[in-house]
């Protein structure tokens, strides 16, 4: 992970686990994580999975019926318009250290925007300050 982040440009990050959950050798930035979803999002597969708002997988022998998982931007975003466009997808996050999270995808006047915000105040139990945030900045755009 930290070979491919060298080869993407982003020089202020160091990967310590797969999950993203707190370490302490494991930092980033928001620019940082917004080259990795721009290079994420060439894949056709991650696209697609990054913008629906749920994804099941095929059956396996320990899951017959495979495994649903829905968005949780699409549970907490229940209109996904926004003046000109819409906000196609993303993934929240939250831990203490960096609070609430969120790498989204809009489309505005037919253009593609990312967005990456953290250290948004409250948790899981709270509004979700960070989904709030990123629909006041992909507004702005149009």
């Amino acid at each position: 992970m930290n070979r491919k982040a060298e080869q993407l440009g982003m020089n202020n990050t160091h990967f310590a686990n797969s999950t993203g959950l707190q370490n302490e050798s494991h930092y980033t930035t928001v620019k940082d994580l917004s080259l990795l979803l721009t290079y994420a999002l060439q894949n056709k597969m991650f696209r697609e999975i990054f913008t629906s708002s749920r994804h099941s997988t095929a059956a396996t022998n320990k899951h017959p019926d495979g495994i649903t998982f829905t968005s949780t931007l699409s549970q907490s975003l229940k209109n996904h318009t926004l003046p000109g466009g819409e906000i196609l997808g993303g993934k929240t996050g939250y831990t203490d250290e960096a609070g609430l999270c969120l790498a989204s995808l809009a489309r505005v006047d037919g253009k593609e925007y990312i967005l990456v915000t953290a250290g948004a105040k409250g948790d899981h139990k709270t509004e979700q300050y960070d989904i709030d945030y990123a629909r006041e900045v992909h507004k702005e755009l149009s």
